[in-house]
């Protein structure tokens, strides 16, 4: 034995104290600190163990957290001697990646070393880039190179998000041996060398594999740049590439690719694509078709160049009607009105759009109407509309909201109700928890965000005194049905302005 016979019994002290805990993640440091207390092969199995099943499935942060209230002083053995110990390797692995975690310096060094090549470390090993000891991160820059080597891809780009953590560290900028562009370098060859199965991998991570590319581009790279731009699902990260192959001269820019790209089901990259055509090759045959789009800012885009050009956009948008109708409301003329109305039948959600952009008479009435449409495109339209476009006072709202019987529309119209003054909604929504029990929960969510609950720093309820004994009135009607805690928050926080 390396301390004598009180340090196993010590050691056995801290096990069987360990094992009384139900909370056990608070007692685990001191459980960790047993190894250093002359443990017996069984009480290293157990604590081999226990680690084990600690921090599966858990990540380098947790371990570092977990490892946090341990005391600094190390434990005075060899790590090395835990392996012939073990049951499993994983448990073996589970001490060690403990052990980076360590207060202690030292001991946290000895550990990585020992994790240098092991599956299933590589982002124990990275979070220890960002280390505040100046020689454990050169062990760890050290250690991540031979790993990076022998583990697999997969286990790689699980650990982007700490590569991510790494170059945004301050601490690792420091050392002279350390180089961000050097480790990314060694990732770019590994995700080349696998990019069918980079695509294949949550948006997340491929976003961090992508990032690679984005901060180094080089021509060689060009042919998977263009592989990850087509075969990318989500929309705003194949902008995201689109707009980087379009910027750095390294890419070779094609007819064909901008093509493609003007056709992307995604319009933000049609838009970037019509901007470089524009930028590159001047107008072009057909742009005034982009005035049928619905989307504003690809329609800004084709009219501010044609118009630039002398082209007659009224003019066009009226003879291409109802394909132009958005397109017609964007230059908001009330002289455009006729043009829009007699398409109410046929094209309910554009024309309903354009009156209210055109700010006809009646297009409160309309949205009124439209917001109990059957047609769910059109009510939800006339809803947003509503929110963007139309104030409604709460004496047109409420008697509204009263009669509706369908719970959907009765959110929608309850929300509306933020357009008014919050001091003045409160008492309303206040009695609304208990007039309304089918939709409590979100009146509460909704009573929370206005008077800012749960925020950090302070926020005050500036009200009148009126308004003042109005809300402590609704608080007494809607007892029992507002939880007890953001009460008793309104109250605290009323100021009489």
């Amino acid at each position: 034995m390396l301390f004598g016979h009180n340090n196993t019994e010590r050691a056995q002290c801290l096990i069987e104290k360990y094992k009384e805990q139900e909370e056990k993640r608070y007692y685990f440091p001191l459980l960790y600190s047993a190894l250093g207390h002359d443990p017996t092969p069984e009480h290293i199995r157990f604590i081999s163990r226990e680690a084990d099943n600690m921090i599966f499935n858990k990540d380098a942060f947790f371990v570092a957290s977990l490892m946090h209230s341990y005391s600094n002083e190390a434990p005075d053995c060899d790590p090395k001697i835990w392996e012939k110990h073990c049951e499993y390797e994983s448990g073996y692995h589970a001490l060690l990646i403990c052990g980076s975690a360590h207060p202690n310096g030292y001991f946290r060094e000895k550990c990585l070393k020992l994790l240098a090549g092991h599956r299933k470390t590589l982002s124990y090993i990275l979070i220890r880039m960002n280390d505040w000891v100046p020689a454990v991160r050169r062990t760890a820059w050290e250690v991540l190179l031979v790993t990076l080597r022998k583990v697999s891809v997969s286990e790689i780009i699980y650990s982007m998000p700490y590569v991510e953590y790494v170059r945004r560290g301050r601490r690792v900028q420091r050392d002279e041996c350390f180089s961000m562009e050097t480790l990314d370098h060694m990732l770019m060859q590994i995700v080349s060398a696998n990019k069918e199965s980079v695509l294949h991998y949550r948006l997340p991570l491929r976003k961090l594999c992508y990032k690679l590319f984005i901060l180094h581009p080089c021509s060689s790279n060009s042919e998977l740049m263009l592989c990850f731009i087509s075969r990318e699902k989500d929309g705003e990260q194949r902008l995201a590439l689109v707009r980087s192959y379009l910027k750095n001269e390294e890419y070779t820019v094609t007819d064909g690719f901008i093509e493609r790209a003007m056709q992307d089901s995604y319009w933000r990259v049609r838009l970037e694509a019509y901007e470089y055509r524009m930028k590159h090759s001047g107008m072009w045959d057909g742009i005034e078709k982009l005035l049928f789009s619905p989307y504003y800012p690809i329609r800004q885009f084709a009219a501010y160049y044609l118009e630039k050009n002398g082209f007659d956009c009224v003019r066009f948008c009226r003879e291409n009607l109802p394909d132009t109708l958005l397109a017609l409301s964007d230059k908001g003329a009330s002289e455009n009105i006729p043009f829009v109305r007699p398409y109410l039948e046929t094209r309910p959600v554009q024309a309903l759009t354009a009156l209210v952009r055109l700010d006809a008479k009646d297009s409160r009435e309309l949205v009124w109407e439209c917001i109990n449409s059957d047609d769910t495109k059109l009510a939800k339209t006339a809803y947003r509309l509503a929110q963007t476009q139309i104030h409604f006072t709460c004496n047109e709202l409420l008697p509204r909201i009263k009669e509706e019987s369908d719970p959907v529309i009765q959110w929608r119209l309850i929300r509306l109700l933020r357009d008014n003054d919050n001091s003045e909604l409160m008492p309303v929504l206040i009695r609304m928890v208990r007039d309304y029990p089918h939709i409590m929960s979100d009146i509460i969510e909704l009573i929370k965000k206005m008077c800012g609950y749960s925020r950090s720093g302070y926020h005050g309820i500036f009200v009148t005194q009126k308004q003042h004994k109005d809300i402590e009135e609704a608080l007494r009607y809607a007892n029992n049905y507002i939880p007890l805690d953001l009460n008793n928050y309104i109250i605290l926080h009323m100021r009489d302005r």
